[in-house]
């Protein structure tokens, strides 16, 4: 028999997540991972954190993103001026430009901010001030509003 589809997570794989990757996600994301863990909004890729209830949905999570992605950027790139400790890739654009959480800003919720960064350049804009507000913004444009 085939399992079922696990739509959400749980806290406790959250908080798994939270652990490997040395920092606390910000509430409006897991809020929205507890109800969309795995889903992706439109063409926009949003890393999942694993699941061990649907590892082939959620195998490819933020940390799994985190670890053999972007440390390994930044591996790279170590020999410059800039400093991208304080992002966290959430979501992947497609060209492989990345939605990050910026840790180093806040938001006005107090959240940390969300920033667009450029794979060519490593110039960072700055987005939303929160993952919520990120939504909104990107149910709109989903939308065509």
């Amino acid at each position: 028999m085939a399992q079922a589809r696990v739509i959400g997570t749980s806290i406790a794989a959250i908080q798994a997540a939270e652990s490997e990757l040395g920092r606390r996600l910000p509430e409006s994301f897991t809020q929205w991972l507890l109800v969309n863990n795995g889903r992706s909004l439109g063409a926009l890729t949003v890393f999942p954190v694993f699941d061990a209830r649907d590892p082939r949905k959620t195998w490819d999570s933020i940390v799994r993103q985190y670890q053999e992605g972007w440390l390994v950027w930044l591996d790279n790139v170590a020999d410059t001026a800039s400093d991208f400790s304080a992002l966290l890739p959430f979501a992947e654009f497609g060209t492989g430009d990345y939605y990050c959480f910026d840790y180093a800003v806040a938001g006005a919720g107090g959240e940390p901010v969300v920033v667009l960064w450029s794979h060519e350049s490593g110039v960072t804009q700055r987005v939303a001030d929160s993952f919520m507000a990120f939504m909104q913004l990107s149910e709109h444009r989903v939308r065509g509003v």
